[in-house]
This record gives structure tokens, C-alpha cells and sequence, in this order.
């Protein structure tokens, strides 16, 4: 049960000693009855990343992050709510018991999981194996004759499948039955046998944020042979859509120097091909278009992406598809157009790497990449094509709403139109966009903040419906109900629990009741602008009170370097609130 799992987690986050977790990762030093280090999350030469011992908790004065030992986890780690608390759990020797979903067979889900990545762990030594056998020469040959040299062939552990059954025989040699092996996606049953799903081809393994081997590629080596292609279908360890390839080696990489932009391909052997060449910020969609959790994903790592498809039309067509997702999550986007319908991995070979490299630095930031991309769609050579390109251009325009940017992408609609500027800010001005609702202001007994929390909690237990939101917001909570919710919430997965679930918690929580309240004031057509209504209101007061502690914490402090320290970040904090305002 959910209230099971709550109880349990606040049992382990009482044994979680932040001060040993962060210390694991970063050097501390006792400064003013605190632990300070230079932020792991930003680059700074005067540390301003405090931790502290007595509120269990963290926070960086320079890049306003913080949290507690499961969120710092989260961060460094770049993984989700479940990701760290496996990693802190194995820290301390505990197990996560499996309160919130159902027993598969003989084993938890959890348990049975874990069977599985073991299994794929296993396949992936196999493989690999086989492709440094003598058996694997002719697979070697055609690694070679792709550009892909033995150190790259050893970094991503690419294999080699002998052929049809041989590795259903490994596997059972290693106490795996075949329901573990279909189910892990590494073989199939068909006309009453079981196979190698990928069997005759070479082999690239998917690797996930967590170093676990989720999935595997698999190419045929023979030109004439379909699909040229193939992975292993979705599991319940694999989801295509919360997946990128190459994201084990950017986590790598970050961890050694810092990390401004990703390089978004599509595919893995263009990553491949990049990383051998020494660019090392690669991530691949596997061949299929974004999705809002890869947008997600990449946003946990960096600010700023640079698509790079394929020069074809169809990998034009998927970046433009891709454009949107990654600029809805906050994401920096930039976009590289490769000539001769190259892909990255041949471009990189026929010309090198500097000119790659040249080519990413002259990358067109995305609204000058999408008007660009519009204009190849009508015939500019006569005025009907120009006019109606100008309409279109303009309801591009219309998403910045900044008018700077509105003023600088301008020239490039005059330039390709030949239509005056005057003229285009007319059709500008007569370009509607969607009018968005306001919320209800409602009376409230509670505080704005309290309020405000409750309905956000009351949305995504699933009462506001079609709701997309999954940034996470413990940083913002301080009510200790309200955190056990949320952190329920993100062990189930955010769109996992309905409002009968936490209705069921009323008995251990008094906040449900509260909850459940403050959303049934709120209609439909109302919803989801009044929950970002109350998402910016948290954000807002969060803010408040932290601008309030530092001038707490300013006023107790005896030690003269860090109370400068601190009145420091105070001013600096208090300037960027008010620009925002």
C-alpha cells in the first residue's frame, strides 16, 4: 500500500546523514558551524554550497538548488526519485520494499526487475564475448570497415550474435528461464521454439542513466538484408520514449569537466561515430521522434541542445517535430543542418571533426531555423507563395511575444519576402493566438502558499485531467504531509496514482481532506491555468522565505568570512527576484 511505503521512507530518510552522502561526492570543509564546497551544480572558485547537518538538508547561495540527501542524489546523479533512493539504499545496506505495486509470479516487480538487468547484464557480457572470439572475425571486420576502431568497440561493449538459439542455451547454462528471457526482450517464441531476437546481427547495448543495461540494437552486416535495423522490443525494464542512447557517457563526461550543450542525433551509430572523433556530448532517440521524457531527460543534464538530424527530408521533417517538445521543457535549442544529406556519422568521417565542429558553432537557433524551414514550403519566387509564407511566419513569430526577439527575427521574413517590416507588423498584429483563461479567485481560510500546494498535490494525484507536469517540486515543500504525498507521488511514477489512492490515505493523512477540498472549488475549464497559477505562487513564496533565512542566518553568524558569504548571496538573490518580478 501507498501509506505503507510513506511510513518506511520516512523511517529511511531519519537514517540518511546528508553530511556523508554529499561528503561522498564532494570534499566539505567546516567553515562557521557548516559544511561548505564549491557547488558540484555550477562553477564557482569561492564555495557557496552549504550543507547542513541539523535540517538534513543542502543548498548552493550561488545557484539557488537545494534539497535533501534524496534530491542531491537526484542532481548529481541525474536520475529519478527511485534511482536515488536505490543508490542511497544501497549506501546503507537496505532493501526498498515493494509496498506500492503488485507481486509478479514468484517475485516483486522490483525483485523480478532486478532479475531481468542481471539477465541483460549477462547477455551483454555474451555478446561482446562472442565478437572478440574467433567465431566473431567476419563481425569485427564489419565494425572495422564502419570506422569503428577497438577502443570505441570496448567503450560501448558492442557484440555479436552467433546465431539462432546459442544464447537461449547461455542463458540457461546461467539458471535463466525462457519466460525471463522473453520477457527481458532478448528472445523470442515463435512456432513452438525460442530464438535469438537479434540472432546473426551485430550488436549495440542501450545503456540507461544508472549504467544498466536496458536494451540492445542490433544491425545485419549483409546490405541486401531487412530490416537493416532492429532492438528489442519495450519490457518493463525498456521504454523507447524514457530512453536515450549515449546519455552513460554524457553522465561520464560530466562528471569530468563541465558539460554547456548536447548534441541530439538519431541514431546510435551516429553517437558512436561522434564519440570516437572525440565529441563525447552525444545523445541518440534511437531512430524515433522526441518525446516529452527524453526532453525531460536531456534537461536534467544541460540548458542548451543542438539537434542534428539527418540532411534528409526525413530527418529535416524530424526536427521539426522535435523542436517544440524540447523548447517546452526550457531547453536552449539550436539546430545543425548537415549538407549532401549526410547523417552525422558520415559526415564526420568523409570531412573530420573540425568541420564538424564548425558546422555545430554556425547552428541557427530554433525560431530562425523554423521560419527558414516554413519558407521551404511555398514558392517565394512569386508574390501569392510570399504572401502567404508572411501569414505563416507571423503566427511564428507570435510564440516568442518578446518584443526584442519579435524585432530581431523580423528581417529575416522582410529579407526572404521582400515585404516591408511595416506591413509584416500589421499581419502581426491581426495574428491571434489562444486566449488564455484566468483563474478563479476563491476565498481561503489556509494561507496562499498552503492553498496554493494543496491543489497542486490534489492535480497530480489525477484530479485535473490530461495534466502534464513532472518537474519536481520537494524543494518547494515544508510541510511534512504534504512531502510524505508528494514523495508517495514519485515512487509510484507521477502518473501512476488517482485520487481514489489518496483518498484511502485520509485515515494517516490530514491534509488529504484539505486537499480534496481545495480541488473541488476549482471547474474544469478552470484547471490547469489555475495550477500553474498555484505552481508560480509556491515558486514565489519559496523564494521569499529563503531571502528571509539568509537574513536570519546573517544576523546569528559570528563568523565574519561566511556572514559576508552569506550577505553576499542575500543581495544577489534579492536582485534576481526582482528582475523576475
Amino acid at each position: 500500500m501507498a501509506e505503507d511505503f510513506g511510513r518506511w521512507l520516512d523511517d529511511f530518510k531519519s537514517k540518511i546523514n546528508i553530511v556523508d552522502v554529499v561528503g561522498r561526492y564532494v570534499p566539505l570543509n567546516a567553515k562557521g558551524g557548516r559544511m561548505w564546497a564549491c557547488c558540484p551544480f555550477h562553477h564557482e572558485k569561492t564555495p557557496s554550497f552549504c550543507v547542513s547537518e541539523d535540517r538534513n538538508s543542502y543548498y548552493c547561495f550561488g545557484c539557488h538548488v537545494g534539497g535533501d540527501a534524496i534530491n542531491f542524489v537526484m542532481e548529481i546523479e541525474h536520475t529519478d526519485f527511485m534511482g536515488s533512493l536505490k543508490i542511497l539504499a544501497d549506501m546503507y545496506g537496505e532493501s526498498i520494499p515493494e509496498f506500492s505495486k503488485s507481486n509478479n509470479g514468484e517475485a516483486s516487480r522490483k525483485q523480478y526487475k532486478d532479475r531481468l538487468y542481471e539477465l541483460m547484464r549477462a547477455t551483454a557480457n555474451y555478446y561482446h564475448s562472442n565478437l572478440m572470439s574467433e567465431q566473431g572475425e567476419k563481425a569485427r571486420e564489419y565494425w572495422f570497415s564502419r570506422g569503428v576502431d577497438s577502443g570505441t568497440i570496448t567503450n560501448f561493449g558492442l557484440g555479436y550474435s552467433l546465431g539462432y538459439n546459442q544464447l537461449v542455451a547461455y542463458l540457461r547454462s546461467l539458471g535463466y528461464r525462457e519466460k525471463e528471457m522473453v520477457d527481458a526482450g532478448v528472445v523470442e517464441f515463435k512456432d513452438n521454439k525460442y530464438f535469438d531476437a537479434l540472432a546473426g546481427r551485430v550488436i549495440v547495448p542501450i545503456v540507461n542513466n544508472l549504467r544498466q543495461v536496458v536494451a540492445f540494437g542490433g544491425r545485419v552486416t549483409q546490405k541486401d538484408k531487412l530490416p537493416k535495423y532492429k532492438n528489442t522490443k519495450e519490457t518493463i525494464i525498456f521504454d523507447k520514449s524514457s530512453e536515450l542512447f549515449g546519455q552513460n557517457n554524457v553522465k561520464k563526461l560530466q562528471m569530468q569537466e563541465k558539460v554547456s550543450s548536447i548534441i541530439m542525433v538519431e541514431g546510435y551509430m551516429d553517437v558512436i561515430a561522434l564519440y570516437q572523433a572525440g565529441i563525447k556530448n552525444a545523445m541518440a532517440s534511437m531512430g524515433t521522434a522526441l518525446t516529452d521524457k527524453q526532453a525531460k531527460l536531456i534537461k536534467r543534464y544541460v540548458d542548451k541542445v543542438i539537434i542534428c538530424y539527418d540532411g534528409d527530408g526525413a530527418g529535416k521533417k524530424a526536427t521539426v517535430r522535435g523542436l517544440d517538445i524540447l523548447y517546452k521543457v526550457g531547453l536552449d535549442v539550436n539546430v545543425m543542418s548537415l549538407p549532401e544529406g549526410l547523417d552525422p556519422d558520415e559526415y564526420i568521417k568523409k570531412y573530420g571533426k573540425e568541420s564538424y565542429m564548425e558546422m555545430m558553432m554556425n547552428a541557427l537557433p530554433l525560431f530562425e531555423f523554423k521560419l527558414k524551414a516554413l519558407a521551404e514550403e511555398f514558392d517565394l519566387e512569386n508574390a501569392e507563395g510570399k504572401g502567404k509564407y508572411a501569414v505563416e511566419a507571423m503566427k511564428v513569430l507570435k510564440e516568442l511575444g518578446n518584443p526584442a526577439q519579435i524585432e530581431a527575427y523580423m528581417p529575416i521574413v522582410v529579407e526572404l519576402t521582400g515585404i516591408s517590416k511595416d506591413i509584416l507588423y500589421q499581419q502581426y498584429s491581426q495574428t491571434e493566438v489562444p486566449v488564455k483563461l484566468q483563474p478563479k479567485t476563491i476565498k481561503r481560510k489556509a494561507s496562499v502558499y498552503d492553498e496554493a500546494v494543496r491543489y497542486v498535490l490534489f492535480a497530480l494525484y489525477g484530479g485535473v485531467e490530461d495534466l502534464k507536469y513532472h518537474e519536481d517540486i520537494t524543494a518547494y515543500l515544508t510541510n511534512p504531509y504534504h512531502i510524505q504525498l508528494y514523495d508517495t507521488l514519485r515512487v509510484n511514477g507521477l502518473d501512476y496514482l488517482t485520487l481514489d489512492d489518496l483518498a484511502k490515505m485520509e485515515d494517516e493523512n490530514p491534509e488529504v481532506r484539505e486537499i480534496l477540498q481545495a480541488g473541488s472549488q476549482v471547474s474544469d475549464e478552470r484547471a490547469k491555468a489555475y495550477f500553474e497559477d498555484c505552481i508560480n505562487k509556491i515558486k514565489k513564496t519559496s523564494k521569499t522565505r529563503k531571502l528571509e533565512a539568509l537574513s536570519k542566518a546573517i544576523d546569528s553568524e559570528e563568523d565574519e568570512e561566511v556572514r559576508q558569504l552569506l550577505y553576499n548571496q542575500y543581495v544577489q538573490l534579492a536582485k534576481s527576484n526582482s528582475k523576475k518580478q
